[in-house]
C-alpha cells in the first residue's frame, strides 16, 4: 500500500530520476493529502495550505475534504442528490453549518441589543429581562430564560439576513422541497393591554420584494388586560423560495394604555431556517 520511487540505484542521471518519478501513484498521494487536510484547522487550511501550491489549492478548494470534515464533525448535509455539487457546498457547510439552524443572531436578547437594529425605542425603549416582568417563565424549549420587553409607544427592531453570507447555496434554495421557516415566541404582561407585531419579507438578490405575495408575513396579536402573561408561539413558512436571498425579521410592540416603564409585548426565540 506504500508508494514507492522506482529511481535507478548508483545513478545521479536526470532521465532516470524523472522516469523514476512518473512511476508514482500521485491518486493515491491526492488521497493521502485529503486525508491529513481533513485534519487540519479550516483557517489552517485557508490561509496557509491552499498558498503552498496549485496542486494543494486545487486539493481544498475540491469537495473531498470538506465532506470528511463535515461528516466527522456532523453537520447537517441536506438529503439531495445533485447532478453537478455547487461551488464549495461542503466547505460552505462546514464553515457555517447554515441548514435547519436559526439563523437569527442574540434572538433572546442575552447580548442586549447586539445584531439587531433598533428602528424605534418609544416611551421609555427596549429592555432585556431576566426573567420576565409580569409574565410567565420563558417556554423551557426556547433554550433561554431572557427575552425583550417594550414600553408604552412602539418599540421596533430588525435584523436582514443574507442566506448566501451565512453559508446557503443557491442551489438548495431551487429545490423545491426547501423552506424558509420563521417564527418567534410573545407574551404580555398580566396587567396591561399590549399589541405585538411581526412583519417578515423575503427579497431577491438584488433586495428587491419578491413577486411571490406569499413571501411577507405581517402578524398582529393584541392582549387585553388581565388575559395575558401567557407565551405564545407563531410560526410561518414560506415556499417556492429559489430566486430568495434575503430575509428581512422585524418585530415591535407597546403597552395599550401608556404606562411608564415596560409594560409592553415581549418577544424571545426568534428564529430563521432554512428547512431542506
Amino acid at each position: 500500500m506504500g508508494i514507492k520511487f522506482s529511481i535507478s540505484k548508483g545513478t545521479s542521471n536526470e532521465n532516470n530520476i524523472t522516469d523514476g518519478m512518473s512511476s508514482i501513484d500521485l491518486s493515491k498521494i491526492n488521497h493521502l493529502l485529503i486525508e491529513i487536510f481533513s485534519f487540519l484547522p479550516s483557517k489552517d487550511l485557508l490561509r496557509n495550505s491552499r498558498l503552498v501550491c496549485k496542486e494543494w489549492r486545487d486539493i481544498i478548494d475540491g469537495h473531498s475534504v470538506w465532506k470528511l470534515k463535515c461528516e466527522r464533525e456532523r453537520k447537517n448535509i441536506p438529503a439531495i442528490a445533485f447532478e453537478k455539487i455547487p461551488d464549495h457546498y461542503y466547505r460552505k457547510i462546514y464553515l457555517h453549518d447554515p441548514y435547519g439552524k436559526n439563523l437569527i443572531l442574540n434572538p433572546h436578547g442575552e447580548l442586549r441589543f447586539d445584531e439587531w437594529t433598533i428602528d424605534a425605542d418609544g416611551g421609555d425603549g427596549f429592555s432585556v429581562e431576566d426573567p420576565p416582568g409580569g409574565a410567565d417563565p420563558v417556554p423551557q424549549e426556547v433554550g433561554s430564560k431572557s427575552c425583550f420587553a417594550t414600553s408604552y409607544y412602539p418599540c421596533i427592531k430588525h435584523q436582514v439576513i443574507d442566506l448566501f453570507d451565512q453559508g446557503v447555496s443557491k442551489e438548495v434554495l431551487q429545490r423545491k422541497s426547501t423552506k424558509i421557516q420563521i417564527g418567534e415566541w410573545h407574551a404580555a404582561r398580566f396587567d396591561c393591554a399590549s399589541n405585538y407585531h411581526l412583519h417578515v419579507q423575503l427579497f431577491d438578490e438584488a433586495y428587491k420584494e419578491s413577486e411571490d405575495l406569499n413571501h411577507v408575513c405581517d402578524f398582529q396579536y393584541r392582549e387585553p388586560q388581565w388575559t395575558g402573561k401567557e407565551w405564545h408561539l407563531f410560526t410561518r413558512t414560506f415556499e417556492n423560495v429559489g430566486n430568495i436571498r434575503y430575509v428581512s425579521f422585524q418585530d415591535s410592540g407597546h403597552d395599550l394604555q401608556f404606562w411608564a416603564g415596560r409594560y409592553g409585548s415581549k418577544m424571545t426565540g426568534a428564529f430563521v431556517k432554512i428547512i431542506t
